[in-house]
């Protein structure tokens, strides 16, 4: 079952893993200068007629990053990056899917021990949260029925502090 303690474990074993992969790449371009391969970029010239549509992905820690650019006659006409937070935070889309976030606390065992419903701090909800993302909770309101819960921190989003 997926949950926070999960998503913390595949990316300590995600961090071993691309460990492994740059020793490899570290491995074979030493033995790429070794052999006299030293080359270390491919000549680009930016194209100067017509419009081009380029786009690139990376796989970050919190998710998929992207960049978007339309090229017209070698001036950048618009420039966009779409960071994980944004996907990961997203409302749900024109299917009615939950975005990663909502769908990840619907049903998220509550734990935290509180005396009065205006006690709650919704612990829980935030540390699922920030299984995701470790800033996000920084600013996280929960709807509690009729009243809001609004976590503004700079620190520990745990309430640590209070």
């Amino acid at each position: 079952m997926w949950n926070a303690f999960e998503r913390n474990r595949a990316r300590a074993y995600a961090i071993a893993f691309n460990a492994l992969v740059s020793m490899n790449d570290w491995m074979k371009a030493l033995d790429l200068l070794r052999n006299g391969r030293n080359e270390v970029s491919t000549p680009f010239e930016i194209p100067k007629r017509g419009t081009r549509i380029g786009v690139g992905f990376w796989g970050a820690g919190r998710g998929w990053l992207t960049h978007h650019l339309v090229l017209d006659n070698g001036l950048v006409s618009n420039y966009q990056i779409v960071t994980p937070s944004t996907i990961n935070a997203s409302p749900r889309d024109p299917w009615d899917s939950l975005g990663a976030y909502e769908e990840a606390v619907m049903n998220t065992p509550l734990l935290e021990t509180f005396a009065a419903p205006e006690k709650f701090k919704g612990i829980d909800v935030l540390r699922t949260i920030r299984s995701f993302d470790p800033c996000m909770p920084c600013t996280t309101h929960i709807f509690a029925g009729d009243r809001v819960i609004s976590r503004e921190v700079n620190t520990c989003a745990c309430g640590a502090e209070d």
